[in-house]
Protein backbone atom coordinates (compact mmCIF):
# COMPACT_ATOMS: atom_id res chain seq x y z
CA UNK A 1 0.00 0.00 0.00
CA UNK A 2 1.29 3.32 -1.13
CA UNK A 3 2.30 5.65 1.93
CA UNK A 4 -0.62 8.07 2.04
CA UNK A 5 0.92 11.23 2.85
CA UNK A 6 3.10 11.02 -0.19
CA UNK A 7 1.31 13.15 -2.16
CA UNK A 8 2.27 15.94 -4.84
CA UNK A 9 1.55 19.41 -3.06
CA UNK A 10 -1.12 21.01 -4.08
CA UNK A 11 0.47 23.24 -6.88
CA UNK A 12 2.00 20.12 -8.89
CA UNK A 13 -1.86 19.15 -9.32
CA UNK A 14 -3.33 19.21 -12.36
CA UNK A 15 -6.18 21.43 -13.05
CA UNK A 16 -8.89 18.92 -13.66
CA UNK A 17 -8.26 17.30 -10.26
CA UNK A 18 -10.32 18.73 -7.32
CA UNK A 19 -9.66 17.38 -3.68
CA UNK A 20 -12.76 16.73 -1.99
CA UNK A 21 -13.74 18.46 1.21
CA UNK A 22 -13.89 16.11 4.34
CA UNK A 23 -16.20 17.10 7.56
CA UNK A 24 -14.77 19.74 9.93
CA UNK A 25 -11.23 20.23 7.82
CA UNK A 26 -12.96 21.37 4.61
CA UNK A 27 -10.16 20.86 1.47
CA UNK A 28 -7.76 21.72 4.23
CA UNK A 29 -6.95 18.31 5.30
CA UNK A 30 -4.21 17.87 1.88
CA UNK A 31 -1.82 20.23 2.92
CA UNK A 32 -1.81 19.79 6.89
CA UNK A 33 -1.08 23.82 7.20
CA UNK A 34 -1.83 26.16 10.06
CA UNK A 35 -5.61 26.33 8.89
CA UNK A 36 -6.00 22.31 8.93
CA UNK A 37 -4.66 22.30 12.78
CA UNK A 38 -6.29 25.01 13.85
CA UNK A 39 -9.22 23.27 12.58
CA UNK A 40 -8.32 20.18 14.04
CA UNK A 41 -7.11 21.89 17.37
CA UNK A 42 -10.71 23.39 17.71
CA UNK A 43 -13.23 20.51 17.17
CA UNK A 44 -10.61 18.10 19.73
CA UNK A 45 -11.50 21.25 22.38
CA UNK A 46 -14.97 21.06 21.66
CA UNK A 47 -15.54 17.43 21.64
CA UNK A 48 -13.44 17.83 25.02
CA UNK A 49 -15.96 20.48 26.39
CA UNK A 50 -18.99 18.71 25.22
CA UNK A 51 -17.54 15.50 27.31
CA UNK A 52 -16.95 17.40 29.86
CA UNK A 53 -20.21 18.84 30.40
CA UNK A 54 -22.09 15.37 29.77
CA UNK A 55 -19.56 14.09 32.29
CA UNK A 56 -20.89 17.11 34.61
CA UNK A 57 -24.36 15.98 33.79
CA UNK A 58 -23.75 12.34 34.44
CA UNK A 59 -22.06 12.54 38.28
CA UNK A 60 -24.98 14.60 39.18
CA UNK A 61 -27.90 12.34 37.96
CA UNK A 62 -25.60 9.00 39.58
CA UNK A 63 -25.19 11.00 42.45
CA UNK A 64 -28.18 11.33 43.30
CA UNK A 65 -29.15 7.55 41.96
CA UNK A 66 -26.83 6.38 44.43
CA UNK A 67 -28.38 8.51 47.03
CA UNK A 68 -31.87 7.30 46.65
CA UNK A 69 -31.21 3.94 45.39
CA UNK A 70 -27.75 2.07 45.23
CA UNK A 71 -29.42 -0.88 43.52
CA UNK A 72 -30.42 0.81 41.03
CA UNK A 73 -26.87 3.14 40.27
CA UNK A 74 -24.66 -0.44 40.38
CA UNK A 75 -27.42 -1.73 37.70
CA UNK A 76 -27.01 1.07 36.04
CA UNK A 77 -23.28 1.92 36.23
CA UNK A 78 -22.48 -1.98 35.30
CA UNK A 79 -24.81 -1.12 32.07
CA UNK A 80 -23.16 2.23 31.70
CA UNK A 81 -19.52 0.52 31.40
CA UNK A 82 -20.18 -2.24 29.12
CA UNK A 83 -21.77 -0.47 26.67
CA UNK A 84 -18.91 1.96 27.07
CA UNK A 85 -16.23 -0.99 26.71
CA UNK A 86 -18.39 -2.70 23.56
CA UNK A 87 -18.70 0.78 21.54
CA UNK A 88 -14.98 1.37 22.24
CA UNK A 89 -13.79 -2.06 21.02
CA UNK A 90 -16.19 -1.73 18.14
CA UNK A 91 -14.83 1.60 16.94
CA UNK A 92 -10.59 0.69 17.67
CA UNK A 93 -11.89 -2.87 15.33
CA UNK A 94 -13.77 -0.79 12.62
CA UNK A 95 -10.68 1.65 12.51
CA UNK A 96 -8.03 -1.20 12.24
CA UNK A 97 -10.09 -2.75 9.54
CA UNK A 98 -10.83 0.26 7.55
CA UNK A 99 -7.32 2.08 7.70
CA UNK A 100 -6.62 1.21 4.16
CA UNK A 101 -9.18 1.29 2.88
CA UNK A 102 -9.40 4.07 0.00
CA UNK A 103 -12.52 5.73 0.29
CA UNK A 104 -14.85 9.58 0.70
CA UNK A 105 -17.01 10.19 3.61
CA UNK A 106 -20.48 10.15 1.81
CA UNK A 107 -23.91 10.82 2.65
CA UNK A 108 -26.23 7.91 2.49
CA UNK A 109 -29.66 7.83 0.48
CA UNK A 110 -32.29 5.97 1.03
CA UNK A 111 -35.33 4.61 -1.51
CA UNK A 112 -37.74 6.36 0.80
CA UNK A 113 -36.10 9.74 0.31
CA UNK A 114 -35.19 9.25 -3.37
CA UNK A 115 -39.39 8.06 -4.18
CA UNK A 116 -40.63 10.41 -6.10
CA UNK A 117 -44.55 10.58 -6.47
CA UNK A 118 -47.57 10.61 -4.60
CA UNK A 119 -46.55 8.99 -1.49
CA UNK A 120 -43.29 9.94 -1.52
CA UNK A 121 -43.53 13.19 0.31
CA UNK A 122 -46.03 11.46 3.17
CA UNK A 123 -43.00 8.95 3.32
CA UNK A 124 -39.99 11.60 3.62
CA UNK A 125 -42.22 13.21 6.38
CA UNK A 126 -42.57 10.23 8.49
CA UNK A 127 -38.99 9.66 7.89
CA UNK A 128 -38.11 13.02 9.04
CA UNK A 129 -40.20 12.73 12.35
CA UNK A 130 -38.61 9.26 12.74
CA UNK A 131 -35.04 10.90 12.54
CA UNK A 132 -36.33 13.40 15.39
CA UNK A 133 -37.51 10.53 17.24
CA UNK A 134 -34.27 8.92 17.06
CA UNK A 135 -31.83 12.23 17.37
CA UNK A 136 -34.25 12.52 20.76
CA UNK A 137 -33.18 9.09 22.03
CA UNK A 138 -29.48 9.57 21.45
CA UNK A 139 -29.49 12.72 22.99
CA UNK A 140 -30.60 10.42 26.19
CA UNK A 141 -28.61 7.42 25.49
CA UNK A 142 -25.67 10.69 25.56
CA UNK A 143 -26.38 11.51 28.85
CA UNK A 144 -26.11 8.41 30.53
CA UNK A 145 -23.12 7.20 28.39
CA UNK A 146 -21.00 9.37 26.31
CA UNK A 147 -18.95 6.52 25.03
CA UNK A 148 -19.34 8.32 21.57
CA UNK A 149 -18.63 11.46 22.65
CA UNK A 150 -15.42 10.04 23.91
CA UNK A 151 -14.73 7.70 21.10
CA UNK A 152 -15.52 11.44 18.73
CA UNK A 153 -12.75 13.03 21.29
CA UNK A 154 -10.26 10.11 20.86
CA UNK A 155 -10.14 9.96 16.93
CA UNK A 156 -9.57 13.82 17.34
CA UNK A 157 -6.30 13.29 19.26
CA UNK A 158 -5.19 10.95 16.59
CA UNK A 159 -2.38 12.39 14.36
CA UNK A 160 -4.25 11.24 10.93
CA UNK A 161 -8.10 10.39 11.88
CA UNK A 162 -9.64 7.76 9.29
CA UNK A 163 -11.26 9.82 7.23
CA UNK A 164 -8.68 11.91 6.22
CA UNK A 165 -6.63 8.67 5.47
CA UNK A 166 -8.98 6.70 3.54
CA UNK A 167 -9.03 10.45 1.62
CA UNK A 168 -5.21 10.35 1.40
CA UNK A 169 -5.74 6.93 -0.25
CA UNK A 170 -8.78 7.73 -2.35
CA UNK A 171 -6.75 10.74 -3.76
CA UNK A 172 -3.57 8.86 -4.35
CA UNK A 173 -5.47 6.02 -6.01
CA UNK A 174 -6.91 8.78 -8.14
CA UNK A 175 -4.34 10.41 -9.39
CA UNK A 176 -2.42 6.97 -10.14
CA UNK A 177 -5.81 6.28 -12.77
CA UNK A 178 -5.07 9.62 -14.14
CA UNK A 179 -1.37 8.69 -15.01
CA UNK A 180 0.13 11.24 -12.49
CA UNK A 181 2.31 9.98 -10.43
CA UNK A 182 2.72 10.42 -6.35
CA UNK A 183 5.94 10.83 -4.81
CA UNK A 184 7.94 7.81 -3.90
CA UNK A 185 6.92 7.13 -0.07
Amino acid sequence: MPDAAALPPRSALPRDVDIPALPGVGITWYDRGGKYWRRRVALTLMWAMVLLLIVLIDVGIFTAMHKSSPGAFAVLLTIDVLVAIAVLCYFAIRTVRRWNTPALPGRARTAITARKGRGGAFLSGLLQIGYLLAVLAVAVVFLFCPVLILVMFLMSLMPQPLAERQARLWMAERLRERGYGTPAG
